[in-house]
């Protein structure tokens, strides 16, 4: 008991100095250090939580220490020029953001397994198990999370009935909600670590729902694999959404593969005529494999390289040399049923590592080598000069976009590239996108529709309230909505999708503050033409608002149905 108690309590200790890391983290304003100290709680934390006392066997603090400065060192790359990738290379903020969970999952799974390897490396018995409970002790303490908000949220609540708001307001704070949670999730990592009995079951029905659907998943690869020859392969061509539909489900047939698989140690359950069966669904998965990778090369020659595309070439790439794992596991084992799985599987994962690990470098950056090689394109005469996108380049692929783009123009500047009539029309192209639509540096990109307002100089400010305006920026219109005499601003984004309109008004101080939202459904681009040409005007509600005491009711009106 006392053992029990001492473990809780260390626990508790490292969820609490998570928690108070975490807040020290949203209170530093460069985004790179704040989101470095972040990734460096995170991935050390969870480690610790996960390890516990086996962190000091066999040189494992070591590796903890190595995989957290890896993932720190990136994250404040990343993160480092906050407004440059949040604006205009925000594909590279999401990517990190979400592929450093599946590194610091792989890693940690090794990691794991480290203090009882045999030798050099981890048993492979150690790695399926802990890439199975780790992600079972981590949903635990996110539901404990959940259930423990939930309890109190349902205290705010009945307090606040009595008009008591004090827990409400405690429960908002950024400190309370920090520091509690990660205690919370601490102590559901404990109970995950300790309750090895039901971590073990809730593996056991996975599994079991995997020895369950690996057949009808065979099957199905089976089936479409031998109807291509008398179908063809336009259909496929044709959908343009081929490649995620064929690469899901190689993915999904190697999943549930590696679920029957387990770790290697006992046979597949299946009778022999079943296994014969998945054998031929696991030489058809390489075909379907390259049938996607080809549709994603075809739109790679025709329109060239984008972020999006190089990750799909790289998710292409590391699900083929899976599926030729396992065609090899086919005819190479012989003892046990693809037994050679057992040591292509932890290298796969580490070359996974090393590939997303390097895509997130600025030597290998994605929005790097988009932006090379679409100039390149433009300069082989791949592109068209009249088709070339100079707006992605400049304000769509991060700071090294931008570079890029200034070193084209001053090419284009000097005449070096292209010919006469080609560089006038690239240089205008580059001049519209550079001068038009581009950011100038972090600054806001505003446009007013008629004169301005009194104090229009608050609405440059990057910490405006509304939406942030940067490329393409944002239209303003000075209008009086509540006919009082005094114009409103109502703020309408140039994108082509519909989005809300924010309103602002002046108050006693002389502050634009918002004052409201209109929803509806076009386009801002579509308005602020309208709004140019002057086709608008107030309109007074055909129903007013109700006003019952303290309460106002707003009338949402409901479309007439012709009879």
């Amino acid at each position: 008991m006392l053992t029990l108690e001492r473990s809780v309590k260390t626990y508790l200790v490292i969820g609490l100095v998570q928690g108070l890391l975490l807040w020290l983290s949203t209170a530093i304003g460069e985004p790179g250090v704040r989101y470095g100290l972040m990734t460096a709680v995170l991935v050390g934390g969870i480690n610790l939580l996960l390890l516990d006392e086996n962190i000091r066997q066999r040189g494992t603090v070591w590796r903890v220490l190595g995989l957290t400065a890896v993932m720190t060192s990136i994250s404040a790359w990343v993160f480092w020029d906050g407004d440059e990738y949040w604006r205009s290379g925000s594909w590279l903020v999401g990517s990190w953001t979400f592929f450093a969970v599946v590194v610091t999952y792989v890693c940690t799974v090794f990691i794991l397994s480290w203090p009882t390897r045999e030798e050099r490396y981890p048993r492979y018995q150690d790695l399926f198990r802990h890439a199975w409970d780790t992600v079972f002790i981590v949903l635990l303490g996110l539901l404990l999370n959940g259930v423990f908000w939930a309890l109190l949220l349902l205290w705010g609540g009945l307090f606040k009935m009595l008009g008591i708001v004090a827990l409400n307001k405690l429960f908002s704070t950024d400190g309370f909600m920090y520091v509690s949670s990660a205690m919370v999730f601490a102590l559901g990592v404990h109970m995950g670590r300790e309750k090895d009995r039901v971590i073990g079951l809730l593996r056991g029905i996975l599994l079991a729902l995997c020895r369950f659907l690996l057949p009808l998943s065979a099957l199905i690869v089976i089936v479409f694999t031998f109807a291509l020859p008398f179908t063809g392969l336009e259909p496929i061509w044709d959908t343009g959404y081929s490649t995620p539909i064929m690469l899901w489900l190689v993915a999904v047939s190697l999943f549930l593969l590696n679920g029957v698989f387990q770790d290697g140690t006992q046979g597949s359950g299946y009778p022999v005529w079943l296994v014969r069966v998945i054998d031929l669904c696991l030489l058809c998965l390489p075909v379907l494999v390259v049938l996607a990778g080809y549709s994603t090369w075809l739109r790679i020659e025709q329109y060239g390289l984008t972020p999006s595309r190089i990750l799909a070439m790289v998710l292409v790439l590391v699900i083929f040399v899976h599926s030729l794992a396992a065609v090899w596991a086919v005819f190479a084992s012989r003892a046990v049923w693809l037994g050679s799985l057992r040591a292509s599987n932890p290298l796969i994962a580490l070359l996974c590592v090393v590939v997303l690990l390097g895509l997130h470098t600025p030597w290998f950056s994605p929005l790097k080598l988009s932006a090379n090689n679409q100039v390149q394109r433009l300069l082989s005469g791949k592109t068209a000069v009249d088709t070339f996108d100079a707006d992605t380049l400049r304000n769509r692929l991060g700071p090294q976009g931008k570079q890029a783009y200034d070193a084209l123009l001053v090419q284009v500047e000097q005449g070096l590239v292209l010919t006469g009539p080609q560089r006038q029309v690239l240089l205008k192209r580059l001049k519209e996108a550079g001068s038009g639509n581009g950011p100038r540096g972090s600054e806001r990109l505003l446009e007013w529709i008629g004169p301005k307002v009194e104090g229009s100089e608050q609405f440059e400010d990057k910490g405006f309230d509304g939406q942030l305006c940067l490329a393409p920026g944002c239209a303003l219109w000075a209008v009086d909505l509540d006919q009082d005499g005094q114009p409103e601003v109502l703020q309408l984004p140039k994108n082509k999708w519909s989005e809300p309109l924010h309103f602002f008004k002046r108050d006693a101080q002389g502050k634009w503050r918002r004052a409201g939202t209109y929803l509806g459904d076009e386009s801002a681009l579509e308005l602020i033409e309208k709004i140019r040409q002057g086709n608008v005007k107030v309109v007074k509600p055909t129903y007013q608002s109700l006003q019952i005491g303290e309460v106002e009711l707003t009338p949402k009106l409901e479309k007439l149905r012709k009879p």
